[in-house]
């Protein structure tokens, strides 16, 4: 029998991720500088963007008209100031989660306070000088290492672009980035479930580095025993067909490539005769695709194309990954298993009594904005499904019934 599924209305919750960067290119490498203003902003409990003139009293709402005063003055400057940045900023709202990176490496996740982005420059100060529009947080929550936060928000900030601000869409993330701050302080406005980790989803849990590190413990667990041993940064550059090399006395080399979110054209390995084994690992194909692909490549006895199924068994003997927001233990419950009975699945539902259900999902009005996630065991409001919020709140609690009958 399940447990009671909890509910989760994140509907009015946006999260984001923002940079405490605003420098010129040549200042960014000053890690004093840098640092010393980073820490200023966890100390005042604020954030904000560049591109900082005298324009504003400190405090002054962020609106339409001010935003437009604002570009004007910047832009009479000779300057150009990024609409993208200022569009989301202006989008924030209060009780939005914001998560940074400081120059340090550590983690910092707040909630928002103020209500909405204000004018926070303050003329010929070594902090605020450096600002335009930001906004307080109630307060930072530290995370000293990429190792105590969920890798698929550690992988969002290992892109080498990264823009002012980034708002954060996919649900599975905002979670994450919800449950970071929730799991830290003593007044709780949600209490998130761990993410359940299974055969089906553990590769997007996992960070492409940490995706690579899996496959060599694939490997050390299968030729340990013929004395060889891993030089992982062995061919990072030169070789860009591989990621790391295993070697041993008087033995041909092993190597491996891995891809978590491509295909990878094996035909490229098929005369590499040199190396002892290559081990392929594509996190976009299926059981079945490694199999037609093992089936086609079965003449070529130094090629292997290692299963989802075989890395995820070796992620349960080796789980160096687990940190408080994944479940290793306990695999996602299908959706299947709802007590939906009295429900018609079809597509696109959009009425009492209609869903559309798989083994992750079960879906309910409007699809992606009210359903049932297997990987958080909870019914979750992505976004507003109806207008009529009492409307909303009826249907949302005749399905919470539903299911918890």
């Amino acid at each position: 029998m399940m447990s009671e599924i909890p509910f989760l209305n994140i509907a009015d919750n946006n999260c984001w991720i923002v940079y405490l960067m605003p420098f010129e290119t040549a200042d960014r490498t000053n890690y004093d500088l840098v640092s010393k203003f980073q820490q200023k902003c966890v100390d005042d409990k604020i954030f904000g963007m560049g591109w900082g003139i005298p324009c504003f009293e400190y405090g002054t709402k962020m609106t339409e008209e001010n935003v437009s005063v604002y570009i004007k003055k910047y832009n009479a400057q000779g300057w150009s100031v990024s609409d993208a940045a200022v569009n989301d900023y202006k989008k924030i709202r209060k009780g939005d989660y914001i998560i940074t990176r400081l120059k340090n490496s550590h983690y910092y996740v707040g909630r928002v306070s103020s209500e909405g982005a204000m004018y926070t420059y303050k003329e010929n100060d070594q902090v605020y000088g450096y600002f335009s529009w930001g906004c307080k947080v109630e307060e930072w929550v530290d995370y000293a290492n990429e190792g105590l936060i969920p890798s698929e928000i550690a992988g969002r900030f290992s892109q080498r672009i990264h823009p002012t601000i980034q708002r954060i869409d996919s649900y599975r993330q905002r979670l994450l980035v919800i449950a970071m701050f929730e799991n830290r302080v003593n007044e709780k406005k949600y209490i998130v479930p761990k993410l359940r980790i299974g055969g089906n989803n553990f590769i997007s849990s996992l960070t492409y580095s940490q995706l690579e590190d899996l496959v060599a413990l694939y490997i050390a667990d299968k030729h340990a025993a013929d004395g060889y041993k891993i030089l992982p940064s062995s061919c990072k550059i030169s070789q860009q067909k591989y990621e790391f090399r295993f070697v041993a006395n008087n033995r041909a080399p092993i190597t491996c490539q891995v891809k978590n979110k491509e295909p990878i054209k094996i035909v490229n390995y098929v005369k590499e005769k040199s190396y002892e084994h290559i081990y392929i690992f594509s996190g976009k194909w299926s059981e079945e695709e490694v199999a037609k692909e093992r089936a086609m490549y079965k003449d070529y006895p130094h090629i292997y194309i290692i299963a989802p199924s075989e890395l995820y068994e070796t992620l349960m003997r080796n789980n160096i990954f687990e940190n408080d927001f994944y479940d290793f233990c306990n695999e996602p419950v299908s959706a299947r298993e709802l007590p939906l009975d009295g429900y018609k699945n079809v597509d696109n539902p959009n009425g009492e009594k209609e869903c559309s259900i798989n083994d992750g999902f079960a879906c309910f009005i409007k699809k992606d904005g009210f359903y049932y996630s297997a990987e958080f065991g909870a019914l979750i409001l992505s976004w507003h499904i109806l207008e009529d919020r009492i409307l909303e709140k009826k249907y949302i609690d005749q399905v919470k019934k539903d299911i918890n009958s």
